[in-house]
């Protein structure tokens, strides 16, 4: 049996827990909720239904449904002439997985100028940054680092650190 099958588990609170990792826009987010909520419940899915409960017009909500349909997190199956909406392949994710390879290219980055493999430590301080930091604020620290020849994880944190602040001080400026 599948750990998402589980009485005990929670998909919604899952599906909002890792929406880094599955990249849902809101429509999305909206949209694949109330599909496990109906599901859930043994209510009937139509297109008509998640227009209404979303307030997206059928074309958003088909639209949705077809970008959902490309990143193969939903099977539309007809079974007694009715549409069956199946999520179970959102569930099938590796979050873990996912997580690695969303970061592996900017570990790769970091190794090629640091010319070595990340240790333990400056792998999870890049991961941290790659989920709640601007890509290209951590390109750009790890650039002037480069510049400057001081590779090392604490000077770039620094360096981003003063990034985020002038582009913070920058976009007030410009309100």
């Amino acid at each position: 049996m599948k750990w998402y099958t589980q009485k005990y588990v929670n998909r919604r609170d899952w599906i909002l827990d890792n929406l880094e990792f599955l990249k849902l826009s809101p429509s999305e987010t909206a949209i694949v909720l109330l599909i496990d909520f109906f599901n859930t419940n043994n209510i009937d899915i139509s297109i008509e239904l998640l227009s209404k409960k979303t307030a997206l017009s059928l074309e958003e909500v088909n639209k949705v449904l077809g970008v959902l349909f490309a990143k193969k997190y939903l099977i539309i199956e007809a079974k007694n002439k009715k549409a069956k909406f199946n999520l179970n392949n959102l569930f099938e994710i590796d979050v873990a997985q996912t997580e690695f390879v969303l970061d592996s290219s900017l570990f790769q980055i970091f190794e090629n100028e640091f010319k070595r493999p990340l240790n333990h430590n400056e792998m999870e301080k890049v991961s941290d940054w790659a989920r709640f930091k601007d890509k290209s604020l951590i390109l750009n620290a790890l650039k002037e680092a480069s510049i400057y020849k001081k590779l090392s994880i604490s000077y770039i944190e620094k360096v981003l650190k003063t990034l985020e602040e002038k582009r913070n001080k920058e976009f007030l400026n410009n309100d």
